[in-house]
């Protein structure tokens, strides 16, 4: 009995997913549809159902999160850099003795 039910279940989440790639495939053809019609003709119905495919898939939002937390990271590292570096200019040059303006000559 256990076997015709996990064949049930893998009939539902085939039915389910079929369905997704048909909305998001609808929704590609959709976006498409909004593009100049040069790019329209490069964005073949393969092309598309491959891409709502790879949608599907969680691997793709899993590597943009990833992206994402790089660019957070890098983010950060540069922006501690930058004070680090303006701490070290500010420490470079005392108030005192730092380069004044000097006035223009009067005459």
């Amino acid at each position: 009995m256990e076997r015709y039910t996990g064949a049930f279940e893998e009939a539902v989440d085939g039915a389910r997913q079929q369905e997704r790639h048909y909305q998001l495939l609808s929704a590609l053809q959709g976006l498409v549809k909004e593009l100049p019609s040069s790019f329209q003709q490069r964005l073949s119905y393969t092309t598309l159902s491959d891409l709502a495919l790879a949608l599907l898939d969680g691997t793709v939002f899993e590597i943009v999160q990833g992206l994402l937390e790089i660019q957070h990271l890098t983010e950060k590292s540069l922006y501690n850099q930058r004070l680090r570096l303006q701490n070290e200019h500010r420490g470079s040059f005392p108030r005192s003795a730092a380069p004044r303006a000097t006035p223009p000559p009067t005459h």
